[in-house]
């Protein structure tokens, strides 16, 4: 067995300047838990990965550069330590690693194993899917429900095709012509501009005056935030996946006016955070591990378009080719698979 592992690792020194890192991983006394892998691909998280390599304000303190990227990693185990159960020297497997060629791991960190077969290109994408899974979970998601999702970027369209799949009417919003259209091959029935005149209007006629159940905003802009408080219908429910405000001054209106918040009894819910523990259901049945093995196998049964999320698959070391263009805000391109191995 080798010794040694060599790994290439995808830095952030500063803004838009992208460094590659070598590092030398010793394999040959892993601990007991620990397991080493070689990456196969990576996709890129285009809204957390963009704000980082434009160097947006960061979400929380803390040091900002050189910090590492990416977080959709499917990698093959290639060694193991003498207590690592679940998985096996050649089996795929989904983490939270970053963008590199190689790692070594605790077993408790892997999300999941890759069913052997797997079209892997797509099962990369099973994160993206994650978050607007989370939301739809957080909302209280019934079918029949009426849902609104304002950006229809990646996490965005993967989100309309979650509430198409789980039976919801699905209304989408955004500014850019092909975005709708894109919303459309993903589930949406129907979508609206943002600053689309007497919406609430238009809504209550096409939802039987029921009004929206869910809205779910993926957006950083202010102008998007008062959308969202204006869609929901009476007791409706907020989902934030987006971070209203964020790189932009401050509102000229009251973000939690009393008009919202309290006259229309709105629910306003942060999304995003799942359990990574692994525990028994019926302690806490909706788990990462869980929720992701869910989504892999929507995804392997071709019941989400995890191809039309791929707007191209490039080698690893295109990666601040792709950033550019997505930073040009080119709205052909969702998002990048890097290939590795």
């Amino acid at each position: 067995m080798r010794k040694y592992l060599h790994s290439t690792v995808v830095e952030l020194h500063s803004p838009k300047t992208v460094k590659f890192t070598k590092q030398q991983l010793k394999i040959d006394d892993l601990d007991a838990l620990e397991l080493a892998a070689e990456t196969i691909y990576t996709a890129i998280s285009p809204g957390t990965e963009l704000a980082a390599y434009r160097g947006d304000p960061p979400l929380r303190p803390g040091k900002i550069y050189p910090r590492l990227v990416g977080y959709c990693n499917i990698a093959e185990v290639i060694a193991k330590g003498n207590s690592v159960s679940h998985y096996e020297i050649g089996d795929k497997i989904l983490t939270f690693q970053s963008h590199r060629s190689a790692f070594i791991c605790d077993e408790e960190s892997v999300i999941t194993k890759i069913p052997d077969g797997s079209n892997l290109e797509l099962a990369v994408t099973t994160y993206l899917f994650h978050l607007g899974y989370n939301s739809l979970l957080k909302g209280g998601l019934k079918p029949g429900h009426n849902i609104g999702v304002i950006g229809l970027g990646t996490l965005g369209l993967a989100t309309v095709a979650l509430g198409n799949l789980f039976g919801a009417n699905v209304y989408g919003f955004s500014n850019l012509p092909k975005n709708l259209k894109l919303a459309d091959r993903f589930g949406a029935h129907h979508t609206y501009k943002k600053d689309h005149k007497d919406i609430t209007d238009i809504l209550g006629c096409e939802t039987k005056g029921i009004g929206l159940d869910i809205t779910i905003t993926t957006s950083n802009t202010w102008d998007d935030w008062l959308l969202a408080l204006n869609l929901p219908r009476y007791g409706g429910t907020i989902c934030v996946l987006g971070f209203p405000g964020r790189n932009q001054p401050p509102p000229n209106f009251n973000p939690l006016s009393s008009q919202f918040l309290y006259d229309k009894q709105l629910n306003i819910i942060s999304c995003g955070y799942t359990p990574r523990i692994d525990i028994d259901p019926k302690d806490i049945r909706f788990t990462m591990s869980r929720n992701c093995e869910f989504l892999l196998n929507l995804i392997l049964q071709n019941k989400l378009p995890a191809d039309q999320l791929i707007s191209t698959v490039s080698n690893w070391n295109e990666i601040e080719d792709l950033y550019k263009i997505m930073d040009e805000r080119n709205d052909h391109f969702l998002t990048g698979v890097l290939k590795w191995k």
